[in-house]
């Protein structure tokens, strides 16, 4: 690709962080760069590889981009202190902006927190002003008791035909019948908040990102929510003030994971085309009750009781 480059770098305390910077070549590179985070635990790379290509894309359209490994994940070494894990993960993003503020003279930057990764998206939104866009995919999500019963009766519906929920229901129970299975299971490695400290946490960023005037997306999938109707990933919040002030899309037909090309193809649309009109200003909040995505001819149209974090694992 002769419209790009990428560099390894290190950096934060004792270089001890690693990432990959991607940026457009030649002159005319946007004044607001792209940090691309971890998903979960997984490498920096993403799942299939999504934020190489994404980097990529986004490059070629002129935005700088860095994906990164946390201290502790991927190529990084360990955090070198005892900050909670959030605080840590806010230190090593403000180490990545600072990095390209050197390098580039960038100093406002987007943000795309993947699954856990929205929750680490979304403490560097709050804490620090030099971003300017967060996009959240499958990260918070409020479904009420409607939108959680629904999606429970299609999940037992696909049980018969689908490998992955047979998988699923045979280990719960294993665990639930099986002293044996359920001693062995993998521990949290974090202990949850209750359902209404996550919510409360939310509520308190979200306000104080929308105070700010960040563009937010908040994009969802169709593999663990199924079907969506009014915001119906928000569930208390789709009325709230501040969440009239965000981009909503639900997208039914691409997966958590982007497991299909098409899946991929559909996000990479979907994020360079908020990116670049957060980069041009005229990212805006969109109506709450607006159309889903179209869908012409098989192809997507370019448009523009709380349950915390999805835990779904990640292949």
């Amino acid at each position: 690709m002769n419209d790009m480059t990428q560099s390894p770098v290190r950096f934060g305390q004792g270089e001890s962080l690693v990432g990959m910077l991607t940026t457009p070549a030649g002159q005319g590179a946007a004044a607001v760069g792209c940090l691309m985070l971890n998903m979960g635990a997984n490498h920096r790379i993403g799942p299939r590889r999504i934020n190489v290509k994404l980097a990529r894309e986004m490059a070629g359209r002129g935005i700088s981009c860095i994906r990164l490994d946390l201290a502790g994940l991927g190529d990084s070494g360990p955090a070198s202190g005892s900050e909670h894990f959030l605080t840590q993960a806010v230190l090593d993003l403000q180490a990545a902006m600072n990095l390209i503020q050197t390098m580039l003279g960038v100093r406002r930057f987007i943000v795309i927190g993947l699954c856990f990764g929205a929750i680490n998206g979304l403490s560097l939104a709050v804490a620090d002003p030099r971003v300017v866009g967060f996009l959240m995919f499958d990260g918070y999500a409020f479904p009420g008791r409607r939108a959680q019963l629904e999606r429970q009766i299609r999940r037992a519906l696909a049980a018969p035909t689908n490998p992955a929920v047979i998988g699923k229901t045979a280990r719960w129970l294993q665990r639930k019948f099986s002293a044996k299975a359920a001693a062995a299971a993998a521990p949290h490695i974090f202990e949850s908040d209750p359902p209404e400290v996550t919510a409360a946490v939310f509520r308190r960023s979200m306000t104080q990102v929308a105070e700010r005037n960040v563009a937010v997306l908040l994009f969802y999938t169709g593999t663990m929510h199924v079907v969506d109707r009014g915001r119906d990933q928000l569930g208390p919040f789709a009325t709230e003030a501040f969440t009239q002030r965000f981009e909503y899309r639900f997208i039914g037909d691409i997966d958590h994971s982007l497991t299909s090309m098409e899946s991929q193809r559909v996000f990479m649309e979907v994020v360079c085309d908020w990116a670049l009109r957060v980069v041009q200003g005229t990212a805006v909040a969109s109506s709450p009750h607006a159309a889903p995505a179209a869908r012409a001819n098989g192809q997507f149209a370019s448009s523009r009781q709380a349950v915390a974090l999805q835990r779904d694992p990640v292949i």
